[in-house]
């Protein structure tokens, strides 16, 4: 038998929290666990008894002078309460939960120094418990109201418990029911709280506070005098603020929500406190900002959960109206114009019948009287448009008045700025009806919808026509713009209208817009032509901003219109086509801007939405994307500027990238489309249009988004093939040997032509991009790592394994390389390996690597290196012995330099380099230490060290082909292990730390290899080494002075700088020392040690290098003041302000720019 009095003298004497709780735990086990015999809850309850009001003798627990022990009370009666936190429900039997209610009740009466906290939170766990009596809580809520003004003196977190414990009888159904039963309307108990608490400041118990008042209100039914009892203790919070310093973790806004709830709790409050919020608001001027909008809020939300509006709202709707219709038609600050109409349309939502009517006709009066007032004309826009947007029926009851009234307004306008108005109050109506014809209507509705359509259908002929042709006449004034804009807005919003469903005629629901074709296909074309004038360079005089401003809305009007009404699009394409067409044959490049600007806007228009019948869209696609590749065969035919060319694949490339984002806008489910069998003829009967414009699309065309995406991909790639098709030809013989082959067509030079270059990579990255958005299942259903060598010439060349009848060479180390590159670098490792099966990227990379292979030119062997990175980390090269074989020989020749010509061994060596590029960010194990070893010693190669040792850059930068985005494999922490590898056995040489290397250009060499190296990582990279690398930089500095070495040293200087400043200290007068000599170009003294093709000799290399550079130095001297403590950099001031006022001169704009801002950072250090 557990003996609770030395429990509770241990818990009195405890001062852990977890011997607190372990306590508790243990008498709880044992009041759980004790018979029933040895009453185990009475010695319980007894154990504290000598800590007690009244205890006497040897028990009494009192201090020297005969004062209670409060602090001693709190803690008995704390470990009764915690006790009992740890009881189950149902171990207590009524008699006990009485006898404990008994107890803890009393405190209240008798003590309210120790026992309010511990009594009421146990009291606040008695009542969660089964056996506990309704009955018993109107007793627990007397004792409560026992301490009248005593509640005040406590502190807040007594108080809190308490109102804890009044919410936790309140709330609950059975008590409620109870107390309910007993008060009736009277409400006694409320009454008595009421009086008790109605003082309280501090913002936890006020929440806890408003929450039991708004529950009352709600679920209780109290008397009309009890009703402004309540509303009068929580009227007088209002409008409620909290101190910014508050501690109590409650915010301003949850605040004034849980006093919102008391606003709105019961509909019998409406009387009250409407007028009472009314009378708020039209205070004037004294009202704030913040405290005008919660005034309004609330307002909404009582509006908004009132039961009965009849009751609650429709009385007082003359007054809101007359009084809040002032607040937006003089209002200045925007947040309350918003929370005002918000009220505005909240009451529309709430009323019905005649009430809305009534309503609905008031303001549409007021409203309308406003129009031709340009002062008042915006305010009256938004007060009707707040109300007519609110529902289906109000918009029926205010549209045709308003439209009357606009339209009368602009027959005689007062001014451009009141038509401006008008057209935009226009505009919100046309968008209104688009959303509400959508919204869940009666069957009445909608034909009170249809019967005012006519309204609608008309609004071109009288309103827009005229206007929208303004923004195309010749002389067009910046004010006829501002009205065109405004115009083709609603233009645009106008044709997006649908008919009313339920009773729309047979032809309107088929087309699925309101107005007629004819009048859809005019908007459209009057859009066009006003974009047709800016894009072909007329009215050049007129303002530009206003004009771009035209511009920018006239193509979201069209593209929408575009959207809703595709039979439009044709003909504009047409249009377009035809314009580019006479444009490039007789103007040849001088075409080439305004192509442009045009095939990427007839992309957008066409193929950047997606209307209902997602196959609407696909046939745009198909339509613009026939129509640029028509002409640009056309113009590839005839000779055209190849920058025809590639404005027009640019076009086509456009659209199909603006088609795929409007899909991804919606839910598409991958590897939705089946490509099982030969995907071409497939597509091609499925949209007949594509082999014969002008045909009309299989009734087999997919319907949903997922399928339709599906299509897009094959229809894209149909375009792809055909553009690759016609940039090659065929050929029987290859490098003398009778070997298939391909070419680049006759259409191009046989010499590298960068225009031609340029095209090549558009057509490539249009077919990289349809690849690249096919998942990994499409890829290999159609065999797409084929058509990276074949080049969708399978008829001729295919890539079977084993064949020996190409030896694709030709695919990399020619021009067309180009064309293999986009789509290699799109597909995904499983295709990739593909490759390998057949055997035929190991020969890729072998051929690659090898001295004997030749590339046609300095592009030619940028691609074909970037084919070796894809082909090196997309694969696990290392499992295929011939492969490492291969490199580890190619890196021992470079190694041991046995080629007599550099240049040989050095493109060898960049080739290994970009192979490198590729595996490591992949794998860096043993078959890679060849690799790596040839990659730490090449920086100290004779002859070409120095080339190599920039190569670095290749392996750490960023490359878009080695990037995940193309499914490059990049393990997370390759940089770390390529820095321990490559970096760090570097730094030792750079710094002369290796007695085996002495010669200054090696230790160069080395210096410029570890500053390219970190150049591309995060500073924790190498941060334990940041000092070392520190000295490099500022020792390549001084010892180069300009050119891309420079720049990487700079970089490393302000990256350790910006990291560590503390570690740049010591150095400050050498960093100060190079940045100035670097950007004001002072002469350096020739460094004869160097090899004489060190440095970039041409004048142009030169001049940017330097430029650069020198932003570079100027950038450092701009951060050193805000780094270090002005007394390290004073002694420097006056030399380095003289030599940034003579940079400020420079002849280069951004070289000044930072040479301002480096002068301005070191004024104010002073």
């Amino acid at each position: 038998m557990a003996d609770f009095r030395q429990l509770a003298l241990e818990f009195v004497l405890a001062d852990d929290e977890a011997k607190l709780t372990s306590i508790a735990q243990k008498a709880a086990s044992e009041l759980q666990s004790g018979s029933a015999n040895s009453n185990p809850v009475a010695r319980w309850v007894e154990a504290v008894q000598p800590w007690m009001p009244g205890a006497s003798g040897d028990e009494a627990m009192t201090d020297g002078d005969e004062t209670p022990d409060w602090t001693g009370r709190a803690k008995a009666l704390d470990f009764l309460s915690r006790t009992l936190h740890y009881l189950d429900d149902n171990i207590l039997k009524p008699s006990q939960v009485k006898l404990l209610v008994g107890f803890f009740g009393a405190m209240f009466d008798i003590d309210h120094k120790a026992g309010i906290l511990p009594s009421a939170t146990a009291l606040s766990r008695i009542v969660a418990m089964k056996a506990f009596q309704p009955s018993s809580a109107d007793t627990v809520i007397q004792k409560v109201c026992a301490l009248r003004d005593d509640f005040a003196r406590q502190i807040s977190k007594t108080r809190l418990a308490v109102f804890e414990l009044l919410r936790s009888l309140i709330t609950a159904p059975g008590i409620a029911s109870s107390l309910q039963h007993k008060y009736g309307a009277s409400a006694g108990f409320m009454v008595d709280l009421l009086q008790l608490c109605s003082n309280e400041r501090d913002p936890s118990c006020l929440m806890v506070w408003f929450d039991i008042q708004s529950f009352f209100l709600r679920g209780y039914s109290p008397s009309t005098e009890v009703i402004e009892q309540v509303f009068g203790t929580f009227k007088a919070y209002f409008p409620i603020s909290l101190p910014r310093t508050s501690p109590s973790g409650i915010t301003p806004e949850q605040l004034k929500s849980q006093l919102r709830k008391c606003f709105t709790a019961s509909d019998k409050l409406s009387s009250m406190t409407i007028p009472f919020l009314l009378g708020k608001i039209d205070q004037g001027e004294g009202v704030t900002v913040n405290v005008k909008v919660d005034i309004l809020k609330t307002i909404k939300a009582c509006l908004e959960q009132y039961d009965n509006p009849t009751r609650s709202v429709t009385p007082y709707v003359e007054r809101l109206w007359n009084s809040l219709k002032y607040e937006v038609r003089n209002g200045e600050i925007e947040d309350t114009i918003w929370a005002t109409l918000e009220v505005l349309k909240t009451i529309a939502t709430r009323l019905k019948g005649d009430d809305l009517r009534d309503y609905s006709l008031m303001v549409t009066r007021d409203c309308v009287n406003d129009f031709s007032n340009t002062v008042y004309m915006a305010a009256a826009g938004r007060l009707i448009t707040s109300v007519l947007s609110a529902t289906p029926v109000s918009f029926l009851l205010m549209v045709s008045p308003a439209i009357t009234h606009i339209k009368e307004n602009l027959r005689h306008p007062k001014g451009p700025s009141h038509s401006q108005d008008l057209l935009k109050l226009l505009h919100v109506i046309l968008e209104t009806r688009i959303l509400l014809v959508e919204a869940d209507m009666a069957a009445q509705e909608r034909n009170d919808f249809d019967a005012i359509d006519q309204s609608f259908k008309s609004l071109y002929d009288d309103v827009y026509r005229n206007t929208i042709e303004l923004g195309v006449k010749a002389d067009a004034s910046e004010d006829d713009l501002k009205l065109a804009t405004q115009a083709v807005q609603g233009a645009g919003a106008l044709v997006y209208q649908k008919p009313s469903i339920a009773y729309a005629s047979s032809e309107e629901r088929s087309r699925g817009w309101l107005l007629p074709g004819d009048k859809c296909s005019e908007i459209c074309d009057i859009l066009f032509s006003i974009i047709i004038q800016k894009v072909t360079g007329e009215n050049t005089d007129i303002q530009s901003q206003t004009s771009d401003e035209l511009i920018n809305k006239t193509i979201e009007a069209l593209q929408r219109s575009v959207t809703a009404y595709p039979s439009g699009f044709a003909h504009l394409v047409q249009r377009g086509v035809d314009l580019m067409h006479s444009s490039w044959i007789t103007q040849g490049d001088q075409a080439v801007p305004m192509m442009q600007t045009l095939c990427p806007l007839l992309a957008y228009v066409g193929c950047s939405g997606i209307s209902a019948s997602p196959v609407g869209g696909l046939n745009n696609l198909i339509l613009v994307t026939s129509s640029l590749h028509r002409e640009l065969v056309s113009a590839i035919d005839i000779k055209a500027s190849v920058a025809v060319w590639c404005a027009l694949v640019a076009g086509l490339q456009s659209a199909v990238r603006c088609f795929s984002d409007a899909c991804k806008s919606h839910d598409i489910a991958s590897d939705k489309a089946s490509w099982e069998g030969d995907w071409l003829p497939a597509i091609e009967a499925k949209y007949p249009s594509l082999k014969e414009p002008g045909s009309s699309t299989s009734t087999e065309a997919s319907k949903s988004i997922s399928e339709v995406y599906g299509d897009f991909l094959l229809i894209s790639l149909h375009f792809s093939r055909n553009l690759y098709r016609k940039a090659t030809k065929t050929a029987n013989s290859y490098g003398g040997s009778e070997t298939k082959a391909l070419e680049l067509s006759d259409d191009f030079n046989t010499s590298d032509n960068p225009a031609e270059s340029q095209y090549l990579y558009l057509v490539s990255t249009l077919a990289g991009f349809v690849f690249h958005e096919m998942s990994e299942g499409q890829q290999l259903a159609i065999g797409a790592e084929a058509y990276s060598l074949h080049m969708f010439r399978d008829d001729f060349i295919s890539v079977v394994p084993g064949d020996k009848t190409s030896s694709w060479d030709w695919a990399t180390s020619q021009r067309l390389n180009i064309l293999c590159l986009g789509i290699l670098e799109a597909l995904r490792p499983a295709a990739v390996s593909r490759l390998f099966t057949a055997g035929v990227a190991q020969h890729l990379i072998i051929s690659g690597i090898s001295t004997q292979h030749k590339f046609a030119s300095a592009s030619a062997a940028s691609v074909s290196r970037s084919i070796l990175a894809i082909l090196a980390n997309k694969h696990k090269i290392e499992t295929i012995e011939t492969v490492m074989a291969a490199v580890d020989k190619e890196c021992d020749l470079v190694v041991t330099q046995k080629s007599s010509n550099a240049s040989e061994t050095l493109d060898k060596a960049t080739s290994v380099v970009a192979l490198a590029a590729g595996m490591l960010r992949r794998y860096s194990g043993k078959q890679a230490q060849g690799l790596l070893r040839m990659l730490r010693v090449s920086p100290t190669l004779p002859t070409i060290g120095h080339h190599l040792a920039r190569r670095f850059e290749m392996i750490f930068a960023q490359q878009k082909v080695l990037s995940k985005d193309g499914y490059a494999i990049v393990k997370p922490l390759w940089m770390q292990k390529m820095y321990i590898e490559l970096g760090k056995p570097l730094i030792a040489i750079a710094l002369g730390r290796d007695s085996a290397v002495t010669d200054r250009v090696i230790r160069t060499n080395c210096s410029i290899a570890v500053l390219l190296t970190v150049k591309h990582m995060n500073y924790a990279i190498y941060e334990e080494d940041a000092e070392d690398i520190l000295r490099i930089a500022i020792t390549v500095a001084q010892t180069i002075s300009t050119g891309p070495d420079v720049r990487a040293a700079f970089e490393g200087l302000r990256n350790i700088l910006a990291e560590a400043p503390a570690k740049g200290e010591p150095h400050l007068a050498s960093i100060v020392t190079i940045c100035v000599n670097t950007f004001s170009q002072k002469p350096h003294a020739p460094l004869d040690w160097l090899p004489a093709d060190y440095f970039a000799t041409t004048d142009d290399v030169l001049d940017e290098s330097r430029a650069a550079s020198g932003k570079s130095a100027l950038e450092i001297m701009a951060a050193l003041p805000k780094l270090f403590e002005s007394r390290h950099l004073l002694p420097l001031t006056a030399r380095v302000e003289r030599e940034l006022t003579l940079a400020c001169g420079n002849a280069f704009r951004e070289l000044r720019k930072s040479a301002r801002a480096a002068r301005q950072s070191w004024r104010e250090m002073q």
